[in-house]
């Protein structure tokens, strides 16, 4: 294994930015919230309506109520209209004096589904604590305001028209670029007003009105995933109204670029369903049916690939056999999607028509199928393009290159979704550089979706104002999943009772599990780690598992 190095001038950078002049710490003035200006009087005024709630992604909704919060489509001018966003809170809450305002990430997951979840799996989070999921304007799964845009009529070159995104050409993929952007150019025409408005700024005054409209003066903040930016910003806007912030999963908060951090998250996934989650399906070859060994399980994968390619699953399509790979980052979609899918085209291979119609219909649930899909929610692409722009620099050569070597979700990145793009990025640079985070950030060592390299870039920029729970060795999405006494006793002495740890903790994983599949012993993963030093991040360069098209 290469040893892992920074030099020296990123390292005086990095550690010596901790003393770095002009920053203001964790409880700065922030900015004005226009609670005092009679223009806002309305909105927080409001009066909140609980009711009952919609089942959603994770859960039924059951224990928990909703309500819609209305707010300004544009919060530097509250005369361009209202839009509403949906929160919830438990059903039952027991005794508090605090509220725990949550966000779910994604950034297209329902926050009030998170927050059941969340007090479903870790209960101890509603010690003291009033929990509310407050969503994101425009998500899908939830109750608010929200958009939907036709797609533009496809030319039939585009990259994903043969059902293989993962093998495009220089004609394809510019095909591809032009039929998004005539998608979104005129969705953004359509729905100017309201698509403008989605912004992490706007996201985060958002969270400061539910707080006041709730009747707390302060409160706290648990952001999952991207969930961890908005929660990070929220707390530079309003250091004085918002104060234990957890950040579970943490993004590249402390700069906070969608589109960079996407390129990370790439190489990262795929070395980790090379190192984590094929050695897994081969230790679970009662469930998977691929193999007793990572090499057999990746020659069934590849089978199954040619398969597709070849017309000989139905209409199986390449993109649903890798679509069911991608959902290897949080545990809890292996049962309900992953292994479902996966065993289902393994079995298919022997051409068996019944088998090959059950592959139909489970690879049915995998992945959208842009070949014939007429509509899509803007509401994920347009709040990154608002935050961060384009900034992916690279070709269209260096992409194709990109998507072969990192097979599992690469195709995700062959698009610039941004591209001239109308509106200039929201986010506050100078907030960003002048302000810093008072937070506990939770993180796995071997995240797939928000790698640990960025997290530890937060951290040691952000400096001593956070400090970092490190899962060493544990391999998936979100540490709320997870039951380790070890985290949730740094997590809630922290939100519960204000300790915040003295240094950085690192904790040890339990074995790799699913709710069918439980490891017997928890494997090696990136660099050993104990006690409270942070390890360097894994090497993404060791990924070396090729896809043959």
């Amino acid at each position: 294994m290469k040893l892992f190095t920074l030099s020296a001038r990123k390292l005086v950078v990095l550690i010596g930015c901790v003393a770095c002049p002009g920053l203001v710490g964790a409880h700065g003035a922030g900015v004005d919230d226009h609670s005092s200006d009679p223009a806002y009087a309305r909105y927080y005024q409001q009066q909140v309506n609980w009711g009952d709630c919609p089942p959603s992604l994770f859960t039924d909704g059951s224990t928990i109520q909703c309500a819609l919060v209305t707010v300004p489509v544009d919060w530097a001018d509250p005369s361009r209209g209202d839009i509403t966003i949906g929160i919830s809170r438990p059903l039952n809450p027991g005794p508090y004096s605090r509220l725990l305002l949550v966000n779910a990430g994604g950034p297209d997951n329902s926050s009030a589904s998170q927050a059941e979840m969340l007090e479903q799996l870790q209960p101890q989070v509603q010690v003291d604590h009033l929990v509310v999921g407050v969503d994101l304007r425009g998500i899908s799964d939830g109750l608010g305001t929200q958009v939907s845009c036709d797609y533009a009529p496809r030319s039939g070159a585009e990259n994903f028209m043969d059902g293989d995104s993962r093998n495009p050409t220089d004609e394809s993929l510019r095909a591809q670029q032009d039929w998004w952007n005539r998608s979104i150019s005129a969705c953004l025409q359509q729905h100017a007003t309201f698509l403008k408005g989605i912004t992490t700024p706007n996201h985060a005054r958002d969270l400061n009105l539910v707080r006041a409209i709730l009747g707390f003066r302060h409160a706290d903040l648990f952001g999952v995933s991207s969930g961890s930016s908005l929660m990070a910003y929220a707390s530079r806007m309003f250091p004085e109204q918002f104060e234990r912030v957890v950040l579970d999963s943490n993004m590249n908060w402390v700069h906070l670029d969608w589109q960079r951090q996407a390129l990370s998250r790439m190489s990262m996934d795929q070395l980790n369903v090379q190192q984590a989650f094929i050695p897994f399906i081969a230790r679970h070859d009662d469930q998977f049916h691929m193999g007793t060994t990572p090499q057999q399980v990746m020659t069934t994968f590849q089978r199954i690939y040619q398969a597709t390619s070849e017309h000989r699953m139905g209409s199986v399509t390449p993109d649903q056999a890798l679509g069911a790979m991608d959902g290897t980052g949080m545990w809890v979609f292996w049962d309900l999607l992953v292994q479902p899918a996966l065993g289902a085209m393994s079995q298919a291979l022997d051409g068996s028509p019944d088998h090959i119609a059950n592959a139909e219909q489970i690879a049915a649930f995998t992945i959208a199928d842009l070949r014939n899909r007429p509509s899509f929610n803007p509401m994920a692409d347009v709040l990154q393009c608002n935050d961060s722009g384009s900034t992916d620099p690279r070709s269209i050569a260096q992409k194709i290159a990109d998507v072969r070597t990192y097979w599992a979700i690469g195709a995700s990145t062959l698009v610039d979704k941004c591209q001239h793009w109308p509106w200039q990025p929201a986010l506050d640079r100078t907030l960003e550089s002048r302000t810093r985070v008072h937070a506990l950030m939770v993180q796995n060592e071997f995240d797939p979706s928000t790698p640990y390299s960025q997290a530890l870039k937060d951290r040691l920029v952000n400096g001593h104002d956070s400090r970092m729970v490190l899962v060493n060795n544990a391999t998936t999405h979100g540490v709320m999943f997870d039951d380790n006494a070890c985290t949730t006793n740094a997590e809630f002495a922290y939100l519960n009772f204000g300790v915040m740890p003295a240094r950085d903790v690192v904790c040890q994983a339990k074995p790799m599990h699913s709710f069918a599949m439980q490891d017997t012993v928890t494997y090696e993963y990136g660099y050993p780690a104990a006690g409270s030093w942070l390890p360097p991040p894994p090497n993404t360069h060791e990924v070396s598992w090729l896809l043959v098209p």
